[in-house]
């Protein structure tokens, strides 16, 4: 797909209060996994590409699981999205974690 890629890195982190934890598991490995329930460490978009959601952020304006959005202005914290219907949505970032999520 033609035009300009942005780049959005996730944040990786121990959620444990014990630094042997942190020390045993260095950001750059956590970075390295791929979990299925977790979006990529990098996620590379581009204006015009289709998006699906991967929870549940606002049921009530539709905004569900499996939802497919197209990307209209990528910025450096928000991405703005439109639906099928024109409806226009900003995506901040969302924390995941692989317990909950």
């Amino acid at each position: 797909m033609p035009g300009n890629e942005t780049i959005y890195k996730a944040v990786d982190m121990i959620m444990s209060e014990d630094h042997q934890d942190q020390l045993t598991f260095p950001e750059e490995f956590l970075n390295s996994l791929t979990p299925t329930v977790l979006p990529p460490y990098e996620l590379k978009l581009k204006i015009g590409c289709i998006i699906m959601l991967l929870r549940n952020l606002a049921p009530s304006k539709g905004l569900c699981n499996g939802t497919r959005l197209i990307i209209t202005k990528l910025l450096q914290n928000i991405i703005q999205s439109k639906s099928n219907d024109g409806t226009e949505t900003f995506l901040p970032p969302n924390p995941f974690d692989s317990i909950s999520d």
